[in-house]
């Protein structure tokens, strides 16, 4: 998230841990916990607290960690849970059994319509960003929405092409993509999910 350029970036004086963040009326937000180094990541959260203190403005962690909760009632905020994050361990996961049956027949759906899914590494996502570019502006206009920012990517040529993309191509055309983030941990999550017309109904599935 801080590829897209669109946050402040608060550094330890040493540039090894860092806070992104934005200016919301009279609140300073930062996008989820300091990155970095454990032992590092906490004095650098007082002192994002302390530049609030100067600037007279609220401090706001968002989406956080659940194991940093503590540090955040140091600092002395309140908790509110907004939501839940899905994991899946894809070492188990299988799409037989009655819980997996509507995924089941996504599946099968689309591969009877004709649709194939690949990776394209981030070396030749540059080649296809034509091609992503239109599925992005259909589904943008479909869903008669703007790009969303600040705690999700939105549609940027040089943000895209530091990542792997999945594609679902129909007929050898592109009709859906995703962006991968791959984490630490052996952690793998996706950001932009578009899609257009022409793709499979069930296609996110």
């Amino acid at each position: 998230l801080a590829l897209l350029g669109d946050k402040n970036l608060l550094f330890n004086a040493e540039r090894t841990a860092f806070i992104m963040y934005q200016v919301s009326g009279h609140s300073w937000v930062a996008m989820g916990d300091p990155v970095g180094p454990p032992e590092i990541c906490e004095p650098l959260a007082w002192e994002f607290l302390e530049h609030c203190d100067v600037m007279a403005v609220s401090p706001v962690f968002y989406q956080v960690k659940p194991q940093n909760l503590a540090l955040y009632i140091d600092l002395g905020l309140n908790l509110s849970k907004l939501g839940e994050e899905a994991r899946v361990e894809l070492g188990t996961f299988a799409l037989d059994g009655p819980v997996r049956a509507d995924l089941r027949q996504a599946h099968r759906r689309a591969s009877r319509d004709g649709a194939q899914f690949e990776v394209i590494p981030r070396a030749g996502v540059g080649a296809v960003l034509g091609e992503l570019r239109a599925v992005s502006d259909a589904w943008l206009q479909e869903k008669k929405t703007a790009e969303k920012r600040f705690s999700l990517g939105f549609f940027d040529q040089r943000y895209l092409q530091n990542f792997d993309c999945g594609v679902v191509r129909r007929g050898g055309a592109i009709v859906a993509f995703a962006n991968l983030w791959r984490g630490a941990c052996n952690e793998l999550s996706v950001d932009l999910m578009r899609y257009n017309g022409d793709a499979p109904k069930g296609v996110i599935d």
